[in-house]
């Protein structure tokens, strides 16, 4: 059983594979921001093939697919490197957002995290923030 884990390890400076959909690449500047390098693909086969001849440290995959496409997506990520760390979102434009979350909730796929596009963004803003310095009283 993978390790519970949170996106600031998926944000620490590292290489970030993004597969589907971002809309005016904002995804990709947060990462791009926390200091990680930025592979966008636009489909799972194209990720795959990525995936093949280059080491990533994490995955942020836009379901807009059916649950067995994301599983199926998950399961050939984890093959190729069982240490990449992987971060489901729902699609806002998939065609039924609410089913899919459902289903994921309902069967959780291992070794992932379920978060929307809005949870992404703040955690890895968060991140990028400076700590607080100086004496605290």
């Amino acid at each position: 059983m993978d390790a519970p884990w949170h996106v600031n390890q998926l944000s620490r400076p590292g290489k970030i594979m993004l597969i589907g959909v971002d809309q005016k690449q904002i995804l990709e500047k947060r990462f791009l921001d926390t200091g990680c390098r930025v592979m966008a693909v636009k489909d799972w086969a194209t990720a795959l093939d990525f995936a093949r001849h280059e080491i990533f440290d994490g995955a942020v995959l836009v379901c807009q697919g059916s649950l067995i496409n994301v599983a199926e997506t998950v399961f050939n990520l984890k093959d190729l490197n069982r240490s990449m760390q992987i971060v489901l979102l729902i699609g806002s434009r998939s065609k039924h957002p609410k089913r899919l979350l459902r289903q994921l909730m309902e069967h959780p796929i291992e070794g992932t995290r379920i978060l929307t596009r809005r949870e992404l963004q703040r955690e890895l803003h968060d991140t990028n923030k400076p700590q607080a310095r100086g004496n605290p009283g």
